[in-house]
């Protein structure tokens, strides 16, 4: 076998470096393309888990929120709160006296009505009246609220009130139709006489608007059913 010349020598060691540098160029691309694929599903992976976690998130939330929807619809289902309102257009003469705008409506038990005015001055109420006359304890908001709605004038007075001023609150209500005495919890004022839609808060039971009101109001013009009784409903006055 004859020796192979220089020039064919090298001819082969080019081609040789030429085809290894190509078989490296081949497996750096297979290495990178396999690479992007793993990043691709790597990327697949955490998407798919977050857009898990969004979704039971959402989930979590809607289901909070239904919950406290479904809360409100109880509350508001076992509640109602009176449709009472200032009522900025009308005025009364008498001064100091607030007035209402004040829905009616009878609202049975076991549903409770709360009222946002303390005391009460209208709004929906029980379906029985409140009998008329002094009370030495407090009487039901809900059916004293039925008692207004028929003209009465309703005067409650703290806890505290001196005996001298509950002696003079007894005798404006004593033997008088249409008018109820009662002690009320949390009132601001050591007395506040009430109408339908109507409020005055006195210090003392000698204000000459007392009397003002109800002369006024007792079986006034406000009244929203006038000639209902104050008598033959609930509750025992002790005169």
């Amino acid at each position: 076998m004859g020796q192979q010349s220089p020039n064919t020598s090298k001819k082969q060691s080019k081609a040789q470096r030429s085809a290894r540098m190509a078989a490296t160029r081949e497996r750096v691309a297979a290495q990178r393309e396999a690479e992007r694929k793993a990043a691709k599903r790597r990327s697949a992976i955490i998407f798919g888990a977050s857009g898990i976690a969004v979704l039971a998130l959402v989930a979590g939330l809607t289901a909070v929120v239904m919950s406290s929807s479904d809360d409100d619809k109880k509350s508001s289902a076992n509640n109602v709160i009176a449709d009472v309102r200032p009522d900025p257009n009308t005025k009364s003469d008498i001064a100091g006296v607030s007035t209402y705008t004040a829905a009616q409506g009878h609202i049975s038990k076991p549903k409770e009505v709360t009222y946002r005015q303390v005391p009460p001055v209208g709004g929906e109420h029980d379906p029985v009246w409140q009998n008329c006359g002094i009370y030495d304890a407090p009487i039901p908001n809900r059916n004293g609220v039925h008692s207004l709605e028929h003209g009465t004038v309703w005067i409650t007075y703290q806890n505290n009130l001196p005996a001298d001023q509950l002696e003079m609150l007894k005798s404006k209500v004593k033997g008088k139709t249409y008018m109820m005495l009662s002690p009320y919890d949390g009132i601001d004022k050591p007395i506040v006489a009430s109408a339908w839609g109507l409020q005055l808060k006195l210090d003392n039971a000698s204000d000459p608007r007392l009397d003002q009101f109800i002369t006024k109001y007792k079986e006034g013009k406000q009244t929203p059913e006038p000639g209902s009784p104050c008598t033959g409903g609930v509750g025992k006055p002790t005169s």
